[in-house]
């Protein structure tokens, strides 16, 4: 059969190809931590959130949502940096309390005195009287450290580096509580460094 000439040819469908991100979502959530931490949830504006991430207002909502949950996304990477840290200077089996010094010290270094404050410390003073996922994300950060030096004072219990009384689950807590009030101290206070290693001292000598 002859096809008739003035029959409407119909136009190949050509899929359209998924769209490629013009950015890389890690390094901009990495750039959104660093003002959520320097200024806090409520003075980071999405104005000021969106040239520090170099992206569009559309993208930011494609891939992150709204700011809140941009928040809470950054709060997760904070916890995953901090707990590679944690890893990297207790995680062993065999960390003890020379580690356990070396740690409070670092991590006073490289968060604190850095940045002023603890980025959950900041997160809880702001938020965690308000916000349930806020205050979710910081217990489970602070019991991730807990966690952490309860396993480091049982080594020491073991070698016999502890008192026989010293229980290791209350001694966590205590330092847990004073990680975090350092932060505080710092994003307050800014003591020097001699004064905040003589307190790092002081917190430790409960060990001996």
């Amino acid at each position: 059969m002859v096809q008739n000439q003035y029959e409407l040819v119909r136009p190949r469908v050509v899929p359209l190809m998924p769209r490629v991100k013009e950015f890389d979502p890690e390094v901009a959530r990495e750039r959104a931590m660093s003002l959520f931490w320097e200024r806090g949830y409520e003075a980071a504006s999405l104005r000021d959130l969106l040239a520090a991430m170099k992206i569009s207002r559309q993208s930011l909502y494609n891939t992150f949502g709204d700011k809140r949950r941009l928040y809470l996304s950054v709060l997760d990477l904070y916890a995953e940096q901090v707990g590679t840290l944690i890893d990297a200077h207790i995680g062993s089996d065999r960390a003890s309390v020379n580690e356990l010094h070396g740690f409070m010290q670092y991590y006073w270094s490289e968060i604190i005195d850095d940045r002023g404050a603890c980025m959950m410390a900041i997160a809880a003073l702001e938020l965690g009287m308000r916000d349930e996922d806020v205050r979710s994300k910081v217990h489970d950060y602070l019991f991730g450290i807990e966690t952490a030096f309860v396993r480091v004072l049982r080594n020491a219990k073991k070698r016999g580096e502890l008192r026989d009384d010293a229980a290791p689950i209350p001694l966590a807590r205590y330092l847990t509580n004073s990680l975090m009030g350092l932060s505080v101290l710092g994003r307050g206070a800014r003591p020097s460094r001699p004064a905040i290693r003589q307190l790092i001292t002081t917190t430790l000598s409960i060990l001996d």
